[in-house]
C-alpha cells in the first residue's frame, strides 16, 4: 500500500515541477555519482552560506523519475555539491526540479551539459576577479597569492593555477575563458600538453643529435690514419708539450724574483740591532745624546729610528760599546 501511494504521488510530478522533499528520498547511482567530482572549497563555501541562509529555492538539485528494483523512485543527477552540503547539515527539507529522461545516458548528458555550463560561467567571473585584483596594490605593492586566495575564496594552490594561466595562455585562450567559451581546468591543461609537446620534440632533436655525432666519432674510428696524419699528431703532441715545459720554466722564474724581493726588503730583528747600534755610536761621536738618537730621524731610509723598539737591556749594552 505504501509503495503504491508513492508511485501514485510521483506520478502527479511533470517535467520542470520545483518541489520540496527530504534529502533522504533522493537516491543516488553510481553512473552519475561517479561523473563529476565536488570541490571541497565550494561545497564548504555552499555549506557556510546554507548554514546560515538555508536552501535557495532559486537554486535547486535536479532529480528525475526512474525505476528501481520494481519502484519508481527520484535520482539526483545534477547538484550533488548543493545536496552534500544540504545531508552534512542534516536539512529535513530541499529544493528539487524534477525531470524525465527516456534513459540514464539522457540524464548523464543532461548533468554534464548543465555542469559544463555551470562551470564556465563561474570560470569566466573568477578569472575577471582574478585579473582585477592582480592589478591592485596595499602599501604600494601588489598583492601576495595568500591574499588573493583570501578574497577569491580560493586555496593557494588554485590562485597559483591562475597565475600560471594568465601567463601562458595565448590571446585566443584568454578571450576563450572570459567569455565563458572554456573553463580554466580545460586552458590549462591545454598548456600542459603543448609543453609537453615541446619538452619531446626538443628530447627528439637532443637525441637526433647525439647520434649523428656517435656516427662521425664511429667513422672516423675506423679511418686508417695516413702517415702524415700520424707525423701531425707527434708534432702537435711535441708542440703542447714544449709549451707546457716553457709555462712551467717561466712560472718558477717568477717565483724566484718573488722569493728575491721579498728577501731582499725583510730585515732580520738581529739585522735591524745591528745597524741602529751602528748609527747610534756614529751620532753619539759625533755629539749627540742617546735620547736624541732615539727621537729623532737620523737613520738612512732603510732602517727609521721611529721603527726600531729598544729593551732596556739593549740600551745598557748600546751605551756599554
Amino acid at each position: 500500500m505504501k509503495h503504491g501511494i508513492i508511485y501514485n504521488f510521483f506520478k502527479n510530478y511533470k517535467e520542470g515541477d520545483i518541489i520540496k522533499i527530504n534529502p533522504a528520498e533522493i537516491k543516488k547511482i553510481p553512473e552519475l555519482q561517479n561523473v563529476f567530482r565536488i570541490d571541497l572549497d565550494v561545497k564548504d563555501r555552499i555549506k557556510d552560506d546554507m548554514a546560515v541562509n538555508g536552501f535557495s529555492k532559486a537554486h535547486p538539485v535536479h532529480v528525475f523519475k526512474w525505476v528501481i528494483a520494481g519502484k519508481e523512485v527520484l535520482v539526483l543527477c545534477d547538484g550533488y555539491t548543493r545536496f552534500t552540503a544540504a545531508t552534512e547539515l542534516n536539512l529535513d527539507k530541499i529544493y528539487a526540479q524534477v525531470h524525465t529522461f527516456k534513459s540514464i545516458n539522457e540524464a548523464v548528458l543532461y548533468s554534464m551539459k548543465e555542469e559544463f555550463n555551470r562551470r564556465h560561467t563561474l570560470d569566466c567571473e573568477l578569472f575577471k576577479k582574478f585579473e582585477f585584483l592582480r592589478q591592485q596594490e596595499i602599501d604600494g605593492r601588489k598583492l601576495t597569492a595568500a591574499e588573493m586566495s583570501e578574497r577569491l575564496k580560493k586555496s593557494k594552490r588554485h590562485i597559483f593555477k591562475l597565475q600560471e594561466v594568465f601567463a601562458k595562455s595565448s590571446k585566443e585562450q584568454l578571450k576563450a575563458i572570459r567569455n565563458g567559451e572554456a573553463s580554466i581546468n580545460q586552458i590549462y591543461n591545454q598548456i600542459k600538453n603543448q609543453e609537453n609537446l615541446e619538452a619531446e620534440k626538443h628530447e627528439e632533436e637532443a637525441l637526433k643529435i647525439e647520434k649523428e655525432e656517435t656516427e662521425i666519432a664511429a667513422t672516423n674510428l675506423t679511418e686508417e690514419p695516413t702517415e702524415s696524419d700520424i707525423e701531425q699528431n707527434i708534432q702537435e703532441r711535441m708542440q703542447s708539450e714544449l709549451q707546457k715545459k716553457h709555462r712551467e720554466l717561466q712560472d718558477k722564474e717568477l717565483e724566484l724574483k718573488q722569493k728575491e724581493a721579498l728577501a731582499s726588503t725583510k730585515l732580520s730583528d738581529k739585522q735591524i740591532l745591528l745597524i741602529g747600534a751602528k748609527c747610534a755610536l756614529i751620532l753619539q761621536a759625533r755629539g749627540k745624546t742617546t735620547a736624541e738618537i732615539l727621537s729623532g730621524n737620523s737613520f738612512s731610509d732603510s732602517v727609521k729610528a721611529s721603527e726600531i723598539k729598544f729593551k732596556d737591556e739593549d740600551l745598557a749594552l748600546l751605551q756599554a760599546i
